[in-house]
């Protein structure tokens, strides 16, 4: 298989301070099933650009093929037997590809386009997070699709699916790129490890940059005193001095400046050898949430309900008990009901035309917060957000500086945000909420691995009570108590 030579990659996009690559240098086989990780903005999308040609750049980069992108936005003219066979693969329905696009579901329109990227001979796929509209089912069906091809490289940020589909892992970090031959956890695992030991290395180098520091300052008292002394050598005296007396002071007091100045480039020399070893390291901050215990001890009971939506059943015959302090991984295809039934908790039902029928307790004053799949409810400035919701204005930028915002971001238009950033918005309020109960609708979308690792600690480690759907396999095992299927 023919590689990729990227030699001295150096790029920035205009009016930025930030540089993402800075003389990179590195050599990528066509032939791995590779994954591309990294946290958000630190440029995996506009590596892919930069892979086609599409931006200008300083280096060089050679050998890359003909590429197609995922998602894209057009189909190719492709032979319709080599659709047809590449559908059948991923287990979708091959009649879809003769269906206008926009009647597709997301999940179907996810297939026939990586089915259009593989029928085509020859040309190098460059996918970029197709797990997005899929379902778990979906995921593992593509999951195993694409782990049958060789050559591609994927941007996911789904652990458990990269690690299945892919044998080489490209992460871009904070000062480079790094490439192993193994999957983003293996890649994860040993980065962890590093981590530690760097973490413990630098935890002593600032200890001796204390004592440094402190040796420092007991110097300049040195300095001071030397100074003293210089200053009475020169000083009148009220009676007449002996000759050899003055000079004593003043030879004393040059010694002693000599021994102070020499002491203090010592200090600093070694001050800035602990500081050029120390690691500028790559990690995730501490977040928060605060729930709180209503009274009820079974906050909700569904037995027997159905739930409609303009009339149209939805879900039929479904029970559901929640208790206090219980973490529930809502389970199921797409469409069959899991965001129509969170909705309907979270007290939305009547402005999206749900209905509901059967035995149906709610806990009075239950208080719920809730993250949904849609961002579009997000309008204003960010403050003016913070505000309408009763979030705590400090809080609430402390928690978006820790998932990555910087100062300047805070005061934008929510219309400037990317969506990932916008999803960081919603779960940044709900974090600042004090709820009895939260729901939450596919949370993860557009959020790094770095990030969706971090929001995994901080809800196993709370004792929060939480209803949510999301099909990140390795997020839902690790925080749900159980799955309910429906």
């Amino acid at each position: 298989m023919p590689v990729i030579t990227i030699n001295n990659l150096t790029f920035g996009y205009d009016g930025s301070e930030k540089t993402l690559f800075d003389n990179v240098s590195i050599t990528l086989d066509t032939g791995w099933k590779l994954a591309l990780a990294g946290r958000n903005g630190r440029g995996k999308t506009t590596f892919f650009k930069l892979l086609r040609g599409e931006l200008p750049y300083s280096g060089t980069i050679t050998g890359v093929p003909e590429t197609i992108i995922f998602p894209m936005t057009g189909l190719p003219d492709n032979e319709d037997w080599r659709v047809r066979k590449e559908l059948n693969l991923m287990g979708a329905d091959p009649d879809i590809m003769w269906r206008p696009m926009e009647t597709l579901s997301g999940g179907e329109r996810t297939k026939l386009m990586l089915a259009n990227l593989f029928a085509s001979d020859g040309i190098y796929p460059l996918i970029d997070e197709p797990t997005n509209h899929l379902d778990r089912q979906g995921r593992e069906a593509v999951a195993d699709y694409l782990s049958a091809k060789d050559g591609f490289i994927l941007i996911s940020h789904d652990r458990a699916f990269l690690d299945r589909c892919t044998d080489h892992t490209l992460v871009i970090t904070k000062t480079g790129l790094e490439l192993v031959g193994a999957t983003y956890s293996v890649w994860w695992e040993n980065n962890e490890q590093r981590m530690e030991s760097e973490r413990a290395r630098n935890d002593q180098l600032k200890k001796e940059m204390g004592a440094i520091d402190a040796a420092m300052k007991k110097n300049a008292q040195w300095s001071s005193k030397a100074e003293g002394y210089k200053n009475r050598s020169k000083a009148p005296s009220k009676v007449a001095e002996d000759h050899f007396r003055r000079a004593f002071e003043a030879e004393k007091a040059r010694k002693l400046m000599a021994a102070s100045k020499n002491l203090e480039r010592r200090n600093e020399r070694k001050m800035e050898e602990k500081q050029s070893l120390l690691k500028d390291l790559e990690r995730s901050e501490k977040l928060k949430i605060t729930g709180t215990e209503h009274h009820n001890k079974t906050p909700v009971i569904l037995k027997d309900i159905s739930l409609f939506r303009y009339g149209e059943p939805v879900v039929t015959g479904f029970d559901l008990t929640v208790e206090r302090g219980s973490k529930i991984s809502l389970q199921g295809r797409n469409g069959c009901g899991k965001s129509t039934l969170i909705k309907y908790l979270a007290g939305l039902g009547e402005d999206e035309g749900i209905t509901a029928e059967g035995d149906i307790y709610i806990a009075p004053g239950l208080r719920i917060s809730y993250v949904g799949q849609d961002t579009s409810s997000l309008n204003g400035s960010l403050y003016d957000i913070a505000s309408e919701r009763g979030a705590d204005r400090t809080v609430f930028s402390t928690i978006l500086v820790k998932m990555g915002f910087t100062k300047e971001m805070l005061y934008r238009d929510v219309s400037q945000l990317s969506l990932g950033q916008k999803k960081f918005v919603m779960i940044a309020l709900s974090l600042c909420e004090h709820a009895d109960l939260y729901l939450w609708d596919e949370p993860l979308n557009y959020i790094d691995v770095y990030l969706r690792q971090e929001i995994e600690r901080l809800v196993k480690d709370n004792n929060v009570t939480m209803l949510f759907v999301e099909h990140d396999r390795t997020f839902s095992e690790a925080v749900s108590d159980f799955e309910v299927k429906m």
